[in-house]
């Protein structure tokens, strides 16, 4: 029977003291503007519920929103979620319409090799400006591994003690099929707490890569990573599998996470949420500044917070004014205490739309999803407030700015939506 996350209030809950430890200042807002508050009004619901699809990255935070929202405007009907697929339909199911948000962690205009919108796709008539996309969640990517019969009970007791570590250029020749086995020198090196006496207590296991199928933004973002640490064996970034993974391909982070918990040898890589929801042994990383880190939260946000300075000195950039969404990319930051896989994902839906009740339910619902209210009660949870409870870090502010930007372009009959009182 395959395993289905159900994202239940505080499942991933952080604790106040590691939030406030955590978050930098300015990284969060929590006034609750005139926009927001309407955003919770529905007056005319759509004829049909709006499905919402896509990324396996957003799926956690988006069914939250989504139960928060329908419940706020007392509107079971609104929206219809089809999520935990993958970036790629998000993508192509949202051009086609049979979505009326997709969702996706690699924007339209970061496709290599095969573009969904222009020249050469198969939708030469569209093009990127034609879509708003908008930054909706930023979290981070838990490497998992399972090595089960294949250890001894010393071996196991002293991982429980000393997490199994790996260094970004060793992870990238695992994917690429060049390190195959769970002893190999590279590995050994790295993880000098699992030699004893010269004895090396890693096991004589051979790597069972699992890899999502392609069109995976999680795919993407890992890359993106690999692509910055491992620059020979991934000199582009784009959402292709791993050469190394042979059939070992899945739809959706959750058929991912199944295989690699029930194969001895096995290692994957799935969202932070899914890994803590199923309680995964998770691998610490080396990162940019020679420090062994965990995924958490307050990983992710120094990494955004790094990676955005960053931006804003980029000139090519313009600071957070561009909707040039490839400046976001924030994997392998310089810093002590950076998670160096994370990034940002996106909602996407079509700037000029005909159906105003639609493009009303849809444009308020990004907007929600995208900003923080402060959670002083429910008329104030929004979007981002039930981010860290459910395995994400808030959107800093400059980017929650960025998607109300994005927001006020889409329009029907030539007139913004995000103002609208229906």
């Amino acid at each position: 029977m395959n395993r289905t996350l159900r994202v239940t209030a505080g499942v991933f809950a952080t604790s106040a003291a590691l939030l406030a430890a955590s978050v930098p200042a300015g990284a969060v807002s929590f006034k609750v503007d005139a926009i927001m508050k309407n955003d919770l009004k529905i007056h005319t619901a759509p004829g049909t519920p709006l499905v919402l699809g896509g990324s396996s990255f957003d799926y956690p935070l988006v069914l939250a929103a989504e139960t928060q929202w329908n419940s706020d405007i007392h509107k079971s009907n609104v929206l219809a979620p089809d999520l935990s697929n993958k970036s790629g339909l998000g993508r192509s199911n949202m051009i086609s319409k049979a979505y009326a948000i997709g969702f996706s962690d690699f924007p339209l205009n970061q496709v290599a090799g095969s573009p969904d919108v222009g020249p050469g796709s198969s939708n030469p008539g569209l093009k990127v400006s034609d879509f708003a996309q908008v930054p909706v969640a930023l979290g981070g990517e838990a490497v998992t591994y399972h090595f089960g019969t294949g250890i001894s009970g010393s071996t196991a007791a002293l991982l429980k003690k000393y997490p199994l570590t790996l260094s970004g250029p060793t992870l990238g020749r695992i994917f690429a099929g060049k390190v195959t086995n769970w002893d190999a020198k590279e590995i050994s090196r790295e993880n000098p707490h699992l030699v004893s006496k010269g004895k090396d207590l890693l096991p004589n296991l051979g790597i069972q890569v699992m890899s999502r199928t392609a069109g995976s933004g999680t795919t993407f973002i890992l890359r993106g990573y690999l692509n910055r640490v491992d620059h020979a064996d991934y000199p582009t970034v784009d959402s292709s599998n791993f050469s190394a993974a042979g059939s070992n391909q899945f739809a959706n982070s959750g058929l991912l996470e199944q295989a690699v918990q029930s194969t001895n040898g096995a290692i994957g890589y799935v969202e932070f949420g899914y890994a803590i929801a199923n309680s995964s042994p998770t691998i610490s990383l080396i990162n940019k500044s020679g420090k062994i880190v965990s995924l958490s939260e307050a990983g992710i946000v120094q990494a955004a917070t790094v990676g955005l300075k960053a931006i804003i000195a980029n000139k090519g950039c313009k600071g957070f004014k561009t909707t040039v969404l490839a400046c976001y990319e924030i994997n392998n930051e310089l810093g002590k205490t950076v998670y160096p896989i994370a990034g940002f994902s996106y909602g996407m839906i079509y700037k000029t739309q005909t159906n105003r009740t639609d493009a009303i339910a849809e444009v308020k619902f990004l907007d929600f999803l995208s900003h923080q209210g402060g959670r002083k009660s429910k008329a104030t949870t929004f979007g981002q407030d039930l981010a860290d409870a459910n395995g994400y870090a808030p959107m800093p502010v400059s980017i929650q700015a960025v998607a109300r930007a994005v927001l006020l372009g889409v329009k029907v009959s030539g007139h913004a939506v995000l103002n609208a009182t229906d």
